[in-house]
């Protein structure tokens, strides 16, 4: 058992082949995703890194600095235990909408539909008991499933045209992302801050 923050995690096995094959996939799901999941995300992607993240995050602090008339909040947010809750069905129902094909869908649905798991305890193992949320850890794929399915949310909120971000020239910044920790720009706060809590929810 590993220790992390206020709790004990156990240490995840999975089959060798298991993981070769996941690897292989993952390889491919990637070159799919730079193409589709938004610039703003960093997490887990090839060519895309957390210092790109910051020195937009830094380029908007400078921006505000010059221009205190302004009023803006920006929000972090830590998606806590996320990759531990996510809805399989829901996991499933993105992907389907975002037509990754049969055979990709079907390999997802088979492996998050029935999982069981066994624990060792100082040598005893015990009775096998159901997953049934959650993504798996130390697979390949899980990070980018991941990020897949919270694609889904970050849409929705750069979109709302009632949740205002921080607009220089003609681009408009409303958030940055690095897999499960997420920063919004929100200008106006006061008017856009609810909206962007009930997205959120």
């Amino acid at each position: 058992m590993l220790f992390k923050k206020k709790n004990y995690r156990p240490i995840s096995l999975l089959n060798a082949d298991y993981k070769k094959f996941m690897s292989i996939i993952a390889g491919k799901t990637k070159r799919i995703l730079n193409k589709i999941i938004h610039s703003d995300q960093n997490g887990f992607l090839p060519q895309r890194q957390i210092r790109d993240n910051i020195r937009i995050v830094l380029n908007i602090l400078e921006y505000y600095e010059m221009q205190p008339g302004r009023q803006v909040a920006l929000v972090f947010l830590d998606a806590q235990k996320a990759l531990d809750n996510l809805n399989w069905e829901f996991m499933v129902r993105q992907i389907k909408e975002m037509k990754f094909g049969d055979r990709f869908e079907k390999l997802i649905e088979t492996v998050y539909s029935s999982q069981k798991a066994n624990i060792i305890v100082n040598g005893d193992i015990t009775k096998a008991f159901r997953i049934t949320k959650g993504v798996r850890q130390g697979c390949p794929l899980s990070p980018l499933l991941f990020i897949l399915t919270l694609e889904t949310l970050l849409i929705k909120i750069r979109n709302n045209s009632e949740i205002q971000g921080t607009k220089i020239k003609k681009e408009e910044y409303k958030l940055q992302v690095f897999a499960d920790d997420l920063v919004f720009f929100i200008e106006e706060p006061l008017e856009s801050g609810p909206n962007l809590i009930e997205e959120l929810e």
